[in-house]
């Protein structure tokens, strides 16, 4: 029996591995924004998302604890470029979500545009006005690379 030529080998991974095919999105690796945040994140089977994220930036000092590294959970759609949303709990009590897309730039490269909601904690109904914040963020790809089993085992909540 002839081997199968190296054209049907790539055709069959590009349909069977996902994140070969050209153009599709890939969330796993590791994505930086402009204030030095990322996220380093691994896509699973299911269409769940998990990984950490590493804030460069705090709401209050030490809101986000002694090294800024959460946790992060997530769900992705399935699609070319898909819609996403993820979410880490911080070491003073606070929520930050993140929802966006995937995107492909005309080069290649990915972006994860998102919009970010942040809710702190309060002491009472009055201090609510300030609980919320909101705003938009684009990350970007400079590795892809993944998590090992044992830092996923240890993101497990």
């Amino acid at each position: 029996m002839a081997a199968p030529s190296p054209r049907i080998v790539l055709f069959i991974l590009a349909l069977v591995v996902p994140g070969i095919s050209a153009g599709r999105c890939n969330m796993t690796g590791t994505w930086w924004n402009v204030l030095g945040s990322t996220f380093y994140l691994s896509e699973a089977e299911n269409s769940s998302l998990r990984g950490r994220y590493q804030t460069a930036v705090e709401a209050a000092a030490g809101e986000a604890g002694p090294d800024g590294l959460a946790p992060v959970i997530g769900i992705r759609h399935s699609g070319r470029e898909p819609t996403f949303s993820m979410s880490t709990v911080w070491a003073g009590g606070s929520i930050t979500s993140w929802v966006g897309q995937c995107l492909m730039q005309e080069d290649g490269n990915q972006v994860l545009k998102t919009t970010w909601l942040l809710r702190s904690p309060v002491a009472s109904l009055e201090e609510d006005w300030k609980s919320t914040r909101i705003g938009q963020d684009n990350f970007y790809q400079i590795a892809k690379d993944v998590l090992s089993k044992e830092e996923l085992q240890s993101l497990k909540p």
